[in-house]
Order: C-alpha cells, then structure tokens, then sequence
C-alpha cells in the first residue's frame, strides 16, 4: 500500500480528476467576466472598516461611483474580501516592493503555491518567498528583469461570499504579455480566506498544466497502479462528503458527492444539457451533458472504488461556486493531489460552464525554475557551478585524480587528520604548547589555517544577506560552512545567491545584529591577516624537529602524495584565489561606489589574493547608519 500511495499522486497528476471549463477562447472572461476596473493600489486602498459602510443615501450614491462596488450584491465581509484579494493582483501588477505585498496577510498566513513543495507560513517567510522566486510562478510576484517583465494578471471570474464576519474568494485568472496577448498555459485558480480585519489568513494557487496536455495517458497509468490497491467494486459508507443532505446541497455539491458513489448518472445531471466543461489534463472542452458522461465513465473505470474527492472549502453564491478539494484514499489524504475548481450556474442552480485545475505532481518547478532563471541572466554562473560539480566528484568520489583514497572511503587516517588539524585551530595549541596539542607536519597546519583564515574573511560580505534580498543558500549557514567543506559551500553560494539591485544599503539592513557587527568589523582584515601571516610563518619555521625549508618542504610534497585532505586544501586555496573578487563590485555597489570609483581598491581587493581582500575590509567605505543620518 506504501508503494501505491507514492504512484498514485504522480499518475493522479496526469490523470483527469473530473470536468473543467470552457476552451481556450475564454468563455468566462469574454461573455461573464467582471467589468474592467481600475484596482487601487496598496497605498490607496481603504481599510476594511472603511469598506463597510452605514447604509446611508450618500453611501448608496457613493457607491456608485466606486468599482469596488459594481459587481453583483455582495454583503460587507464579501465586498472586503473580494476588494482585498483584487487589490493584491494589482500590487502584484504593479510591481509592489514584496515588503509591500505581504501587508495584505496577516501575520500566520498559510500560502500554498502548488508550483512549490512546502506552505509558506508566516508574513516574514511570505515576504522572502516573494523576494527570492521572483518570476518563477504568478503569485510569486513578478521578477524585475524576465521575459515577461511588463506581464499582468488578468482576473477572468471572481466569487466572493462571507461567514461569519470572515470572507471566502475564489479567483480564476491568466498572463497577458506586454502586448496584451494571452501567455499560454497560464490559466489558474486561486481560493482565498480573509479573516474580519480584511487580511489573508490562507491562500492555495494551482495552475494548468504546460502543452502538451496529458490526456488519457495518465487514466492508463492509473488503470494499471489501480490493480495494487484492490477490488473495483463500489463499496460505499452510509456518509459522503457533504454532510447535507440532497435537498440543501448545491448543484456543485451534488455533484461531487455523486463522483465518489461513482453515479455518473447522478453526476452529469448536476449540469445543464449545453455545459462546457473543462479539465485541464485535456487540450478541449467538453462540450455538452454526453461528452461529459463519457468522461467521467473513462475516469470511473480508471479510480479505484476507495478514492474520494474531498471539499476543503466552498465559496458559492448563486451565479457561481469556487472549490477546493483534495483526494483520499480509504480516508487518507494522498500527497499532490489537491486541486482548485471555478463553476458558473444557470438561474435553476445547475452547473453551465466549470474548470478543474488538479496540483500538478512532483517534480515541483518553482525551484527549479528561480535556479534557472539565474543562469539564464548572468551565463557566468555555470563557471562556479561546473567547478563544484567536478570538485565533489574529485574530493569524494575520484580515484587517480587527487592524491589519496577518496573521502567516502572513511579511510581512519583521514579522520585522525583532521581531528588533530581541528584541534590546532588557528594554532592557538601549539603556541600555548598545550598537553593535548598532537604533532602535524608544520605546512599542512600552515595551509589549513591560512584557508580558515581565508574562509573566515568572507564574513565581510555578511550584507549580501538582507531581509530584501534573500538568498536561496542564506549566507550565514554557508559561511559557517566554509570553516568544515571550504570550496564545497562557496561555490553553490555563487551560483545561486541573488544579484546585488540596491545602490545604498544601511548597516540595519543587514539580517542579525551579530551579522551587523561582523560585517562591518574593520579590525576583522587586520586580525585574520594576523593570522594569516602567522600560518605562513608557521609552515616555514614552526616545529623545528621537521627540519630547514628543504628538509620540511620534501617531506611535505611526500605526504601530499598520498594524502586526499591535504591536497584538497591547495585546491581550495586556488579557488578562493579565484573567486574573491566575486563579491567585491557588489558590495562596493551597495556602498554608494559606482563602476568607475576606487579602481584602486576595488582591483586590489579582486586581485590580490587574501592580502587584497584584507586590505579592502580596512579601507572601504563604511555601510551608513540610518540612526546617524536621522541625527
């Protein structure tokens, strides 16, 4: 069963949940989409409270007059919600800063985009989220630079209804191109809870699938997984998924109740002679009552007798329904297979026009998507990347291309190595001639503190991380890692941290105070040059008893010869020779220094291995304090 419940989301994804709506000509946009309104801006929009207004003649007048207002008879929760759901696309339209953005959620919001494997939850990893995916999916914002830099959202149909004081809209929307022209494949469904004080305490976001659509291919996948889970004989329980009964349940309701008794009878009958019905695993519309049955009996044959379609949440009003909705199996919910519904009604209450988006199944894209589009911006990237790839390879997993067995071996000198090297960090050990100080060849100790020194330097760049600009390796990890794997966290830093946008950046952007104080640490070159110099010196008279230069050299070249550690660390030090000069343009940018300033310094720093970098923390112009400017 554990092997089924990991096939079946994956065929589920290609397999078509149940009916959709209208084709590619836009049915809902064109003959019943809202009128085009202006959307006000973040700044602009009225507070929830303003929104609901007495009813007064004026307000009545007023409302007239306000956009917000001309769609059909919506209660005050219904109007708020909807406002505040329309108002976030246009700050996202507009290119709202994301710090912005996250203003329209409250602080505990659950933000699920299905182009992502994990929720986002809470306004501050919503915000980093909108920062750092940038582009890779609608409601993830949109990038600053892409192919779709002037792309819009464009609302197709919207319902909105309240309970309880709280608002419940369901969005159904595409891209537009700069030109206007509808992006393919960018049809999705969005299914919002807004809580009494006009905030998004929850959101889920699907969207179609890419060309060419699955089809059937996924129902013959799924026919065949099917057999693992038992008998396709319908066994039903006494309860549904609607705890209504037929009389109160809607249309829409019916009809998903009808689809887990697997009476599609019962089903189609929820829907008007001439409906079209869309699911997006398919290129076309079903078109009427007939070609739906047909469908949905495909389907039956295809789902085990133990799947439900369960409603997670409705918004409906009497023109309209929203739906969210997952699938279990015996009761329990299958991974990657929750999906979002739109559904229009005719004046009797039965369905005219529905579209199904079920979640797409791994692998997720908005990752992978975010990575590339670096890659896609600055080429030079791949430098650092081909580079980590063939350094893991070497160091690990190589034999004959470095000295030594590879680092998988688990070879026990290896370990011992680097234990006794860790023990003599920074030599403070050997020169305190502590007791438990253990004796390594001079050189190797030179070369390995020098790297950490190295290693340690780069928390100069610690401003590179800030709350606007997120990284998708944050850089406090990554720099710590350095002091255990060197080049092996460097490298996947550089070709996945994001580009440098900001002309000005203040010390209390930096994330963490203790980030602020080290970063700005002028004594912090002077101090691991110190040290620095010290291994160097170390390496050439430390440990008299390993003899002259000569002597000590030899016998070092000797153990490189057969040590994997040791030669890993003269790797590293060529790659930090290398790649030092990465963070220097942007961090000078950050400081106010345009291309053409301190040439100087700013050659020395790329330039001149670990001396340069240490002179430019000394002599760069410090990050200002927004405290001393207010002063």
């Amino acid at each position: 069963m554990r092997l089924t419940c990991i096939l079946i989301p994956i065929a589920l994804e290609r397999a078509a949940a149940f009916g959709g709506l209208k084709d590619n000509t836009r049915v809902v946009r064109n003959a019943h989409s809202l009128p085009h309104r202006q959307l006000l801006p973040h700044s602009q929009r009225s507070s929830a409270l303003d929104m609901v207004q007495s009813a007064s003649p004026f307000s009545a007048f007023a409302d007239l007059f306000n956009p917000s207002k001309q769609s059909a008879t919506l209660s005050g929760s219904a109007a708020v919600g909807q406002q505040v759901v329309e108002s976030f696309i246009a700050a996202i339209n507009s290119r709202a800063d994301p710090a912005t953005i996250v203003e329209f959620f409250s602080d505990d919001v659950n933000f699920v985009d299905t182009s992502y494997y994990n929720p986002i939850i809470g306004k501050d990893e919503l915000r980093k989220h909108f920062y750092l995916h940038a582009g890779s999916s609608a409601l993830s914002t949109f990038a600053k630079s892409t192919d779709f830099s002037a792309a819009a959202i464009v609302v197709d149909d919207i319902v909105s209804v309240a309970e309880n004081g709280k608002s419940k809209v369901c969005v159904m929307y595409h891209l537009t191109d700069d030109d206007g022209n509808d992006v393919a494949d960018t049809t999705a469904i969005s299914f919002y809870n807004v809580d009494d004080d006009g905030k998004i305490v929850s959101a889920f976001d699907v969207t179609e699938p890419v060309s060419p659509k699955p089809g059937d291919s996924g129902l013959k996948l799924l026919k065949t997984v099917s057999n693992l889970i038992g008998d396709e004989s319908i066994v039903m329980t006494t309860d549904s998924i609607n705890e209504k009964n037929d009389k109160s349940s809607t249309a829409v309701e019916q009809y998903f109740d009808a689809w887990n008794k697997r009476d599609m009878k019962l089903a189609v009958a929820q829907f008007t002679e001439d409906c079209s019905v869309r699911d997006l695993q398919y290129d076309d519309a079903f078109s009427n009552r007939d070609e739906l049955e047909t469908h949905l009996l495909r389907c039956k044959d295809c789902l085990p007798s133990s799947f439900n379609f369960v409603i997670d949440d409705i918004a409906q009003t009497k023109q309209k329904a929203g739906v969210l909705w997952h699938v279990e199996n015996d009761g329990e919910p299958l991974s990657f297979t929750r999906g979002c519904s739109f559904y229009t009604l005719d004046r009797n209450g039965l369905i005219q026009t529905g579209f199904d988006i079920p979640e797409k199944a791994p692998p997720k894209t908005g990752f992978l998507k975010t990575l590339s589009s670096k890659f896609e911006a600055e080429p030079v990237r791949l430098i650092p990347l081909a580079m980590w790839v063939a350094y893991m390879y070497i160091l690990f997993i190589s034999d004959g291309i470095l000295p030594g067995v590879n680092a998988l071996a688990l070879e026990q000198r290896t370990w011992e190595e680097v234990r006794d090297l860790s023990i003599n960090f920074f030599l403070v050990s050997p020169l305190l001639h502590l007791p438990f100080s253990p004796v390594v060849h001079p050189m190797l100790e030179g070369v390995f503190n020098l790297l950490l020194s190295w290693a340690a330097m780069f928390a100069c760049f610690l401003s590179d991380e800030r709350k606007d600009k997120p990284n998708l390796l944050p850089f406090g990890p990554m720099l710590v890692g350095m002091q255990f794997l060197t080049s092996g966290f460097l490298l996947p830093y550089l070709f996945t941290r994001t580009p440098e946008f900001e002309s000005q950046v203040y010390k209390e952007d930096i994330d963490g105070d203790l980030q602020q104080k080290v970063a700005e640490w002028r004594p912090l070159g002077g101090f691991l040059s110190t040290v620095g110099t010290a291994s160097i010196v170390w390496s050439f008279i430390g440990r008299p008893e390993f003899g002259e230069f000569t002597e000590r050299y030899n016998s070092f070249i000797d153990l490189l010869s057969i040590d994997r550690v040791g030669s890993s660390f003269i790797v590293d030090l060529a790659i930090f020779a290398i790649f030092q000069s990465w963070f220097v343009d942007d961090d000078l940018q950050r400081r106010g220094v345009s291309e053409d300033e301190l040439m100087g310094l700013r050659n020395v720093a790329k330039f001149v291995p670990f001396f340069g970098l240490a002179a430019y923390i000394t002599l760069r112009p410090e990050l200002p304090s927004r405290n001393s400017e207010m002063e």
